[in-house]
């Protein structure tokens, strides 16, 4: 007995017991965190844009999964990014999964799906097969495809745009003005694209969402007009862009809504060149700009818009000119003629929302039946209008260059009045904090840092030195 005292009595019998304790429970705590760690998944991204994290439409789209689907990429080895990409989607839904598949070693998926070529991207939900995108070193596995994706193979019909034809519009071709692609982002957005000759059909199509008249260098008969106002008084979405020095004769449409596209340009004083350029940096309170605020968009040779008051029509201002813009006129030359003293300037538009409520007939009664208190129309949804006195923003090598697209985008989700509408998720971007210095600035930092620090720390040590000494 005494011996054991003895024993637990040491100091050093004390010390050697508390390090294994310690060891235990450094270990203890070690296998306790990695267990909550599996058992209760949870991350937390720290960087500024949540660049880590898909986008609330991209998690709510997969939280409302409600059967199995699978994403195959088609890959000898995953990009880390893209597997990280898929996993945040795999977080948020157990209806989500992914494989990464070797189409050389696993020929027979490969021939199932159709497989061309290495990067395919594929989505699958029971018998339903879609393409996707194609990965490649410069072009990762995209967000916004994969949740446009998700929602488009969920869906059983494709939401129709329809661009105007026939009076000089911009083509849905690919080329310099045309709008190929406009009509590639509407696809990724789960829209179908078709173009619409007014002379050639009876009517509308009913199927028609969004009509867009972009850039019509000639007159619309009347006939045409008289159509797109009938559109117009049921749910519907219109979207009018309309370029300077151009007539559509759009008056009678127009009038009742309370709007008119003016016969000047906008022009910047400040601005480079001659001014035409339109930059845009203040958007209206609207569903379409709400997530643009501070952003840059562009118009190269707009008009504005004469706005007036309509009953029954809401009014909503979308892209507001900075005050120093002016709507100068435009000669029988071709040339502006400025004029400070009748010039508009400070209140501008350049773009504008309106909307009014539609109601659809009341059913008829049906034959012998007693009769009863008329019943009162029901509310049908809206009939909306965009009108932008520019159509050159959303035209090959434009639209993609700062908010264009998302401007276009926008407001056609908006217009399309969707249930459930396709929204336009675009993935987060690191902020640039790249410092930019002048070749002055960059020749003192190299002089400073390879002569005038050296020299200081030279001086530094002489001081001490002679101190010492």
């Amino acid at each position: 007995g005494g011996d054991v005292r003895s024993f637990w009595g040491r100091r050093s019998t004390q010390v050697s017991t508390n390090a294994v304790l310690s060891a235990i429970a450094v270990l203890a705590i070690f296998c306790l965190a990695n267990f909550l760690a599996v058992r209760y998944n949870s991350r937390v991204d720290l960087t500024e844009n949540q660049i880590f994290t898909l986008a609330p439409q991209s998690q709510q789209v997969a939280k409302d999964l409600r059967s199995p689907v699978k994403v195959w990429l088609f890959e000898i080895t995953a990009n880390p990014a893209d597997k990280e990409l898929l996993e945040n989607y795999r977080r948020q839904s157990s209806q989500f999964s992914y494989e990464v598949v070797d189409p050389q070693a696993q020929p027979g998926i490969a021939q199932r799906f159709g497989v061309k070529s290495f990067g395919e991207a594929y989505l699958e939900r029971g018998e339903q097969r879609e393409l996707i995108q194609t990965v490649s070193p410069e072009q990762r596995l995209s967000e916004r495809r994969i949740t446009n994706g998700l929602v488009q193979i969920g869906s059983d019909r494709q939401t129709k745009v329809y661009f105007l034809q026939g009076h000089g519009e911009r083509p849905l071709e690919a080329g310099q003005g045309g709008l190929s692609q406009a009509t590639d982002n509407l696809k990724d957005e789960s829209y179908a694209a078709a173009p619409l000759n007014l002379a050639d059909t009876a009517a509308i199509p009913e199927d028609a969402a969004v009509i867009v008249v972009a850039g019509p260098q000639r007159p619309l008969l009347a006939e045409e007009v008289t159509r797109l106002k009938e559109y117009l008084t049921r749910r519907s979405g219109l979207m009018l862009l309309i370029d300077p020095q151009t007539n559509p004769e759009l008056a009678g449409l127009l009038d009742e809504w309370g709007v008119a596209f003016s016969d000047r340009i906008m022009v910047d004083p400040t601005a480079g060149r001659d001014g035409t350029v339109t930059i845009i940096t203040q958007y209206g309170q609207h569903p379409i700009t709400e997530s643009l605020q501070n952003g840059i968009s562009f118009y190269p040779e707009a008009r504005p818009l004469e706005l007036g008051e309509s009953p029954g029509i809401q009014s909503v201002p979308l892209l507001v000119p900075n005050p120093r813009t002016q709507a100068q006129k435009i000669g029988t030359d071709g040339k502006l003629q400025p004029d400070p003293a009748t010039d508009p300037q400070g209140t501008l538009v350049l773009g504008v929302a309106l909307s009014r409520p539609v109601t659809s007939p009341p059913p008829a009664a049906s034959p012998g039946s007693p009769p009863s208190p008329a019943p009162s129309p029901s509310p049908s949804g809206e009939a909306r209008l965009v009108a932008i006195g520019n159509s050159a923003f959303i035209t090959d090598g434009l639209l993609n260059q700062q908010l264009n697209k998302d401007v276009f985008l926008n407001a056609v989700n908006w217009l399309s009045q969707q249930e459930n509408p396709t929204l336009a998720v675009r993935p987060a971007e690191l902020t640039n904090r790249r410092i930019l210095l002048a070749p002055a600035q960059q020749l003192w930092l190299v002089l400073t840092a390879l002569v005038g620090l050296p020299i200081i720390g030279l001086v530094m040590a002489g001081g001490i030195w002679w101190k010492r000494r």
